[in-house]
């Protein structure tokens, strides 16, 4: 080992983990926060380019971890270079129909009726 390199003692890196995990469980971290909690009123508002970069983040990896998960399954949301528009305007719909949720619940509900296919 690097005799030049800082030394963190067991004590100090439980403390460490201690500390960050006080401060992660105080913290509001749904999914749809990690990406912006939009309501469906702010979605509607948003121009197009948005609202596609909003669908890729959110719903590629969620779709990408099932996928993993299935094991037999196609991805057929990450595999379709085209999934945001079907996504996209589905999340559309659905704020159109629940004004009061957000596209966070269009998207969910649009990979689940996906991945039922």
């Amino acid at each position: 080992m690097n005799s030049t390199a800082t030394q963190i003692s067991k004590p100090s890196a439980w403390a460490f983990v201690l500390l960050t995990a006080l401060a992660c469980a105080g913290v509001n971290a749904t999914a749809a926060s990690l990406f912006g909690d939009l309501s469906c009123q702010a979605w509607t508002d948003l121009a197009y380019p948005r609202k596609k970069i909003w669908t890729n983040a959110f719903l590629a990896p969620l779709s990408l971890t099932h996928q993993g998960l299935e094991r037999t399954k196609p991805d057929r949301y990450n595999d379709d270079p085209n999934a945001a528009d079907p996504a996209i305007a589905s999340i559309d719909s659905f704020c159109l129909l629940n004004p009061k949720l957000g596209p966070a619940d269009g998207a969910v509900a649009y990979l689940n009726a996906l991945i039922e296919k």
